[in-house]
C-alpha cells in the first residue's frame, strides 16, 4: 500500500487494527543520504562506541524520506503480508510555531533514488507530515499557556502603547468590535498578548490585522477551549506518520530489519526524541522503544553455513535467491494489499516486505514466530 497524506487516514486505521495480531514486522527507510564522507562511515575496526558516535552523526545530518513498514502474520498455512510504503516529509509550521527542520541532501543519494523511481514531488507535495513526539509535546504546551494564560509581559514599545490607549477607548465605548491593524507576526503576536489580559475580550485573524471583540466570560472561556482542541488537533495532524511509530512501538513486536541500525537511530530520533549522548544511553532507551530488533544481514554473516551457501548478505542479492530456492513457509499478500505494490528493491515498503520474506525462509520460520525454535532465535535477538 503505497501511502501519502491523501489516504494516510485510511491506512493508520488499517495498520492500527493488523499490528495487534501480527507476528512481527519488517522495518526499512530511504534517506537523503548515509555518510558525509568516508572516515564517517562505520569500519569493522570500529569499537562498539565509535560506531555509534559515526551512525548518530549521519542521522542527526540527513533526512528520511520513505518509511517502509510490512507486518506478517501466520494464518493457519501461510505466512499474510501487509507492506505499507509511507512517503513522509517533515511538518513546518504546527498552530502558528515555526517547526522547520534541517537535513543535508547527498547527490549520489538522490541520484540513486531518482534511478529507483522515487518520485521528488510526492515527496515533497504529498509527503505525510511528522513531528517528533517530544517536539509535539513543547509545542502543545507552550502554544496552549499563550491561548490560556491572562499575565503576560509586555514589552516597553510605542505600538504596545497605542494599542493598550485603543483598547482602553474600545472597552469603555459601545462599540461590540474593533479591527486593529498590525503590519507583521510580531506585532499580531503583541495584540494577542495584550487582549489575553482580558477575559472579557476575544481575537480573530482578519487578512488586514486581527478582529478583537466583546464576550461575556462564559463566552470568551468557551472560544479559549475550542482554540486549544483547534491546536491539539493540529498538533496531532502534523504528527501525523508519528502514530505509526507509536503503535508499533506500543505493540511490542519482533521488529526485523536489513542492516537496520541506521533505520531504528532514525525511527528514534526523527519520531521520538534526541538521540542519547552515547551508545549505553541509547540502548537503554531503544529497549523501551523497540524491545525486541532482529537484524537479517547480522543472521546471515553470523551463520557460516548460510553465508558460504549463498556467498552474500545483500539483501538485493539474497532475496530472489531464497525466494527462487522455495522449500520454506509460503507467504501471500493480504487480499487488500495486492494492488500498489511496485515489487521494485529500493522502494521502502517493498524492500521491507523482502527483509520479512527473507527473514522466514533464513530460519524457515513456518507455524509463526511462537513455534520457531526458541533457542535459534535467541541467537539473533537485539544483535545489531
Amino acid at each position: 500500500m503505497d501511502v501519502t497524506k491523501d489516504n494516510f487516514a485510511k491506512a493508520l486505521g488499517e495498520f492500527k487494527a493488523a499490528v495487534g495480531a501480527c507476528d512481527f514486522a519488517a522495518l526499512d527507510m530511504e534517506m537523503t543520504g548515509l555518510y558525509e564522507a568516508r572516515e564517517h562511515q562505520p569500519s569493522r575496526l570500529d569499537t562498539c562506541d565509535a560506531r555509534y558516535a559515526k551512525l548518530k552523526r549521519s542521522v542527526e545530518a540527513f533526512g528520511v524520506v520513505q518509511v517502509g513498514v510490512c507486518l506478517f502474520t501466520w494464518v493457519g498455512d501461510c505466512y499474510e503480508a501487509r507492506p505499507f510504503n509511507f512517503n513522509v516529509f517533515p511538518a513546518s509550521t504546527v498552530g502558528g510555531a515555526d517547526a522547520d527542520v534541517h537535513f543535508a541532501c547527498k547527490s549520489s543519494a538522490l541520484e540513486f533514488l531518482g534511478k529507483s523511481g522515487f518520485d521528488f514531488n510526492k515527496w515533497v507535495y504529498q509527503g505525510i507530515p511528522y513531528l517528533r513526539s517530544e517536539t509535539a509535546e513543547r509545542i502543545r504546551a507552550e502554544r496552549t499557556q499563550l491561548l490560556t494564560s491572562r499575565q503576560r509581559a509586555m514589552p516597553d514599545d510605542p505600538f504596545v502603547a497605542d494599542l493598550e490607549r485603543a483598547l482602553a477607548a474600545f472597552m469603555a465605548s459601545a462599540r461590540q468590535s474593533l479591527l486593529y491593524e498590525t503590519a507583521n507576526s510580531y506585532q499580531r503576536k503583541l495584540v494577542y498578548d495584550a487582549v489575553s489580559s482580558h477575559d472579557t475580550l476575544g481575537t480573530r485573524s482578519r487578512a488586514a490585522g486581527i478582529e478583537i471583540f466583546k464576550g461575556s466570560r462564559r463566552a470568551i472561556a468557551r472560544l479559549v477551549a475550542s482554540k486549544v482542541r483547534a491546536l491539539d488537533a493540529c498538533v496531532d495532524g502534523a504528527r501525523g506518520f508519528t502514530a505509526i511509530i507509536d503503535l508499533l512501538s506500543a505493540a511490542r513486536k519482533p521488529v526485523v530489519g536489513h542492516n537496520m541500525l541506521l533505520d531504528v537511530l532514525h525511527a528514534y530520533s526523527k519520531f521520538v526524541r534526541d538521540l542519547p549522548p552515547t551508545r549505553p544511553e541509547f540502548a537503554r532507551a531503544v529497549a523501551g522503544f523497540l524491545p525486541v530488533l532482529i537484524d537479517t544481514k547480522y543472521i546471515i554473516e553470523s551463520t557460516p553455513a548460510i553465508k558460504a551457501k549463498y556467498g552474500t548478505s545483500n539483501l538485493d542479492e539474497i532475496a530472489p535467491a531464497l525466494e527462487a530456492a522455495g522449500g520454506a513457509a509460503p507467504i501471500r499478500f493480504h487480499a487488500r494489499f495486492t494492488r500498489n505494490v511496485s515489487h521494485t528493491m529500493h522502494e521502502a515498503g517493498f524492500d521491507a516486505y523482502m527483509t520479512g520474506a527473507t527473514f522466514i525462509r533464513l530460519l524457515d520460520l513456518g507455524g509463526g514466530l511462537d513455534l520457531a525454535p526458541e533457542l535459534v532465535l535467541y541467537r539473533y535477538i537485539n544483535k545489531l
